[in-house]
């Protein structure tokens, strides 16, 4: 397989992958963590940099808030946290972008 220099995904509020590039699955904690992993590793030969923010899957009302995303001990996952607007965890929905590098 070529280098994949971008990844992206869709993460509905409940975990469910929407859509995405080389996105595997995404696991829900039921209150504002989610694991994203990916086909491809994020550490290693790859050096990685993300964004994420709070965004609606289709057309429906977005909810305001925050989003964390930090790498995980397995190099192809991720870890995406939602946050209400006063730091409350709550679930949300999100877009999340990685661009790689060697």
């Amino acid at each position: 397989m070529e280098f994949e220099k971008r990844l992206a995904c869709v993460i509905d509020a409940k975990g469910s992958v929407v859509r995405g590039y080389l996105i595997d699955s995404c696991e829900f904690d039921g209150t504002n963590t989610y694991i994203v992993k990916w086909k491809v590793p994020l550490q290693g030969e790859a050096k990685t940099n993300f964004a994420a923010t709070i965004g609606s899957t289709m057309q429906e009302p977005v909810e305001p808030g925050l989003v964390t995303v930090g790498l995980n001990s397995d190099p192809n996952k991720m870890e995406v946290r939602t946050f209400a607007p006063d730091g409350t965890p709550s679930a949300r929905s999100f877009h999340l972008v990685c661009f790689r590098d060697q």
